[in-house]
């Protein structure tokens, strides 16, 4: 059977909140690509639709990524890998993404793992709620996730994930409440 490389940069990278999503999923591993930068800008209309009870169905802001002329720049995740019944679940979650094939590397000694694909929409539609709960708990999710792969990692994912031009890691509100 195929199995394709994913990389995942928001909600993925919890394997909690992936595995609600694909049961079937394999060497998961901390990793980055070159040339994309990751924000906070798009806005998701239909919400939760898989693990948060209390949460489904709200609209809020979440991470996308687009390519940059800095190949230099490099946003970690996730890869992993899934079949292709799997990846079709993947893209009924990640609806309003497309996927984009990119190289992805092993983050701590920068090994190339192959070619694989992610999930980029490049709309730009969408902006950080700092008061909405829903938004509170999405940040959450995503935060959760990179604190399970240390803190290098974890304090990676704050420097290059942005609202409007600011990362994270010097937003003390949010780091703060989270």
């Amino acid at each position: 059977m195929a199995m394709e490389i994913i990389f995942g940069f928001g909600s993925l990278i919890n394997t909690d909140s992936l595995r609600s999503t694909v049961l079937e999923v394999s060497d998961i591993k901390p990793a980055y690509v070159n040339g994309f930068m990751r924000r906070f800008n798009l806005w998701n209309d239909l919400g939760f639709r898989t693990y948060n009870p209390g949460y489904m169905g709200i609209p809020h802001c979440v991470l996308d990524v687009e390519k940059i002329s800095d190949s230099k720049s490099r946003v970690n995740g996730i890869a992993f890998k899934v079949s292709e019944s799997q990846l079709d679940k993947l893209k009924n979650r990640e609806e309003g993404y497309k996927l984009v094939k990119t190289t992805v590397y092993e983050f701590k000694t920068n090994k190339k793992l192959g070619d694989c694909h992610l999930f980029s929409a490049c709309k730009n539609n969408g902006k950080y709620e700092f008061e909405s709960r829903v938004q509170r708990k999405y940040l959450e999710i995503c935060m959760e996730g990179a604190k399970k792969f240390g803190d290098e990692f974890y304090q990676e994912f704050l420097d290059t994930t942005y609202i409007d031009d600011t990362p994270l890691s010097k937003i003390s509100k949010i780091i703060s409440n989270v």
